[in-house]
């Protein structure tokens, strides 16, 4: 796209028309508040980019996290005003990054994000590999009611399965299953599941949702070092 004419044109035309105060509005997708891009005329051009990569491509459904939607509806008033076909739009929470604090997040700046693998999820990460996150960056203090772990309970693991398996070393106790978050949450800070136990339930249950995923990687080890050489670019 970068190397076509005609998308540079779609790009002025995208930025034809918004104020600066309509673009200052879109900077989440960027993880910055709205006044933190006036040093840089760069950010400015963005949100006109991510829009003309939409209509160049053709996109029926845009998906992002609910950072994007206020670019997504930037790239809808546009279309609207040019009469371009008008993208669905499809926004998925947002969840924190394994190393945050573990305090409720009140901008984007701490999402997961594939720019920091240690405090991210990754599709091809083995059960091995995502324990050890979860065991060495995972924040989980019994008297903090807000972690990446319950975010990742609440928005993964019990969506898809419906239930947490915890099974923890057998001299620690039994194993135990979990179907409410506000249950699972509980127990944990009143210390009746260990928090170590709790990350690594939580990390069995995410293993789970990616056996697929872990199958045809190991059937094509070729894709899967194409993807690493592509995380790792710079």
């Amino acid at each position: 796209l970068m190397d076509n004419g005609d998308y540079w044109a779609r790009v002025l035309r995208c930025s034809k028309g918004a104020t600066l105060a309509m673009v200052r509005k879109t900077f989440t997708i960027m993880g910055r508040d709205e006044a933190s891009s006036d040093h840089d005329l760069s950010k400015f051009f963005y949100p006109a980019m991510q829009a003309s990569d939409i209509f160049e491509l053709g996109i029926d459904i845009a998906i992002g996290g609910m950072d994007q939607r206020k670019a997504h509806m930037f790239m809808r008033d546009v279309a609207s005003k040019y009469g371009w076909k008008k993208s669905t739009c499809l926004h998925t929470p947002i969840i924190s990054s394994l190393k945050s604090s573990g305090s409720r997040m009140e901008s984007f700046d701490h999402k997961m994000s594939k720019s920091d693998p240690g405090g991210a999820i990754l599709i091809h990460d083995e059960p091995k590999q995502l324990r050890k996150k979860m065991q060495k960056h995972a924040y989980l203090n019994i008297e903090d009611a807000n972690s990446p772990i319950y975010e990742l309970a609440e928005h993964v693991v019990l969506p898809e399965f419906g239930e947490i398996v915890v099974t923890p070393n057998p001299k620690f106790g039994e194993p135990s299953t979990w179907t409410d978050l506000d249950e699972f949450r509980n127990a944990v800070m009143n210390g009746t599941l260990h928090p170590l136990d709790a990350k690594l339930g939580v990390a069995d249950g995410i293993s789970r949702g990616l056996e697929t995923v872990s199958k045809h990687f190991a059937d094509n080890p070729d894709l899967l070092d194409k993807v690493t050489e592509i995380i790792n670019r710079k």
